[in-house]
């Protein structure tokens, strides 16, 4: 069987790799807590995994929970997950690709499997808690959304429930798997930002992109200067709210490739 040279990195490039393996074809996607925040897609190269730039010990930062035996690595610079170390039968580390990091590869036309026991691996994730809203306007849905290691909540005051949201196809979207709604920042109530959140802008920089400095979960988009219609509004990736069911969302995919600028690491 023929193998194939794939090459990925974090999008600041600070780290980057490659492996061969055959053409890829299928990717893993898990219900726990975790994965789905994150929407990981898994791929298990062999065991031919270079680095060819950074450390994966010192460039990436670590992230466990639950029973501890899966270590999650993701840069500190831009967020983007990269990969898990986990143990295999025999007890050697094995590893896992966040496929979502790698470039040259079409997400879209990768058959997705889906396994379900994550979500009831024990022990149960449990949600942070709740974020005070004070008074709620009638009619308004309110949500509660988190990172996973519950160093930063937020609560939505939506005036609606949520029913629609986009994602998109961007260099830095699609290695984050984000799902995003864009309400009015002023109907976001944040606790933790200041103390656990970095932000990660590049291009233009009239976008930050903020995720958790201690479990690298993506939770929010700012703009700075993109439009008066945006300036106002935070781009909210909804997979970080707490028992929201993605499969009753319409998700419609933003062609933010295709603007203009190269992505070139």
């Amino acid at each position: 069987m023929s193998l194939i040279d794939y090459r990925g990195n974090c999008h600041c490039a600070a780290f980057k790799f490659t492996f061969k393996a055959p053409e890829l074809k299928q990717g893993h996607a898990c219900t726990c807590s975790f994965c789905s925040k994150n929407g990981y897609l898994w791929g298990f190269p062999a065991a031919d995994f270079t680095v060819v730039k950074g450390d994966e010990e010192t460039t990436l930062k670590t992230y466990q929970f639950g029973k501890r035996t899966m270590v999650h690595k993701f840069c500190p610079t831009c967020g983007t997950t990269v990969l898990a170390r986990l143990p295999s039968a025999d007890g050697s580390p094995q590893i896992g690709i966040n496929i979502r990091a790698l470039r040259d590869v079409d997400i879209e036309a990768l058959e997705v499997i889906i396994s379900t026991k994550g979500a009831s691996t024990e022990p149960l994730y449990q949600a942070p808690e709740p974020v005070a809203t004070g008074t709620i306007p009638e009619g308004s849905t309110v949500y509660q959304g988190s990172c996973h290691c519950g160093a930063v909540r937020y609560a939505l005051v939506n005036p609606e429930k949520i029913t629609a949201a986009k994602s998109c196809n961007c260099s830095i979207c699609s290695r984050d798997a984000t799902v995003r709604i864009f309400p009015e920042t002023t109907s976001v109530i944040f606790a933790g930002v200041d103390e656990s959140v970095a932000e990660y802008t590049f291009g233009s920089k009239k976008s930050y992109n903020g995720f958790c400095k201690i479990c690298g979960v993506p939770i929010y988009g700012r703009f700075v200067g993109l439009s008066p219609e945006y300036d106002t509004k935070t781009a909210l990736n909804i997979r970080t709210i707490n028992g929201l069911d993605l499969a009753l969302v319409e998700i419609t995919m933003s062609d933010g490739k295709s603007y203009p600028g190269v992505y070139d690491p």
